[in-house]
């Protein structure tokens, strides 16, 4: 009554929509896996996603209460890869998925940036991914973060040489793969992967996967002062926008609307 009595057309407007909202069409947890680069060059992207995970789930919680909306509808599983200079237990690790950021910090606790062989080891996270999308649950999207691109097929080739073939046979990565592979299974299932490259180096093939999985894609300056705000940013809208469902795009406006400083060009 008071934004009515004031004029405020736009607090009239929002408080009509919820009021008259129908059912929710939030009818499952979305799901959302944050892949991300760990080679020796992601010290600063490493440090920065300890620092916001926590801020990331509670942005979005906040706004998914405010629009009323379940806020819990989204779980998130941290998954970091490497390169074929890493071994088994390092070339690829991953979170538990949780609903709880703590968890989520605790595990990137034990994650430092190591390895590296130019081209990386995108296939690996990816083929991960397509492994947790044949679970019950599956998976509703992807946020790809690095610095570099994929290995190609000549890559995987040769760097998997480094330790022999004899080795990676023992391992749950005993068949080589692709990132175009594993690039069209997730299209065949509608996953999007949403990609943020922070160099120049990785942008073509950055752009390429999510222009191939209908995805987003962003440069993210890492070192920038404002590089942890950005990551926060970048992924919680990511989040909201799978977590609300039909009301996604609203839920990111008005998260920009609280959140986003307005220096930022999106």
């Amino acid at each position: 009554m008071t934004a009515l009595s004031e004029g405020n057309i736009k607090a009239v407007k929002k408080f009509l929509l919820k009021q008259n909202r129908g059912a929710s069409s939030v009818t499952k947890t979305s799901r959302t896996v944050l892949l991300m680069d760990a080679t020796g060059s992601m010290s600063s992207l490493l440090s920065a996603a300890k620092e916001t995970v926590c801020t990331m789930f509670e942005r979005a919680s906040d706004i998914l209460k405010e629009e009323m909306l379940p806020s819990d509808a989204f779980q998130m599983q941290i998954a970091i890869y490497r390169n074929y200079n890493s071994r088994e237990n390092k070339i690829l690790q991953a979170s538990s998925w949780e609903t709880k950021a703590s968890n989520l910090r605790s595990f990137m606790n034990t994650i430092s940036p190591e390895g590296g062989w130019g081209p990386e080891a995108i296939e690996i996270g990816l083929w991960h991914a397509v492994k947790e999308s044949e679970m019950q649950n599956s998976i509703s999207q992807i946020i790809l973060i690095g610095d570099a691109p994929a290995n190609t097929q000549q890559d995987v080739r040769q760097k998997r040489e480094s330790f022999g073939e004899a080795y990676w046979e023992k391992t749950r990565f005993s068949k080589p793969t692709y990132c175009r592979y594993e690039l069209q299974k997730l299209k065949e299932k509608n996953i999007p992967v949403h990609s943020f490259y922070l160099t120049d180096y990785a942008k073509d093939d950055f752009e390429k996967i999510a222009r191939e999985t209908r995805g987003r894609c962003e440069h993210l300056d890492i070192h920038s002062a404002d590089g942890a705000e950005s990551l926060t940013d970048f992924v919680t809208e990511e989040i909201l926008r799978s977590a609300a469902g039909d009301h996604g795009d609203t839920v990111v406006e008005l998260y920009r609307t609280k959140y986003v400083r307005k220096t930022y060009a999106f």
